[in-house]
């Protein structure tokens, strides 16, 4: 049992407009409402306009909830980007955090597989 680990995902760095910015893991105690944000930010995505999808982000609280808390954007900085670049920006955090489920899930399954391994 020694040899299991706890992932721990490493910030993504992606360039929006010339600046570096941090896509964090999604922290536990902001999970409900990125979840919420992001499944909701998936259902318009399917067939509303970039300003519908940008009004919900902004009404909902979406956009603080799925950027606001998995970037190293301050608030300040997420109110005066134009609609689109947020829209995009919350669509890539919303699947780098995906990504880090998935990578979870594979360490997870590995472990397990390595626990119900027969000793020889």
């Amino acid at each position: 049992m020694s040899d299991l680990q706890i992932l721990f995902p490493k910030p993504v760095v992606i360039d929006v407009r010339g600046r570096a910015i941090e896509v964090r893991p999604v922290q536990l105690r902001h999970f409900e409402a990125f979840s919420q944000a992001a499944s909701g930010l998936f259902m318009l995505l399917a067939n509303s306009s970039i300003d519908e999808v940008y009004a919900y982000g902004r009404d909902t609280g979406a956009l603080k909830a799925i950027v606001g808390h998995c970037t190293n954007l301050s608030a300040w900085r997420i109110r005066r980007l134009p609609a689109a670049v947020a829209v995009q920006l919350m669509v890539v955090v919303a699947q780098v955090n995906a990504s880090f489920f998935d990578q979870a899930l594979q360490a997870m399954a590995s472990t397990l597989a390595g626990l119900t391994q027969p000793s020889n």
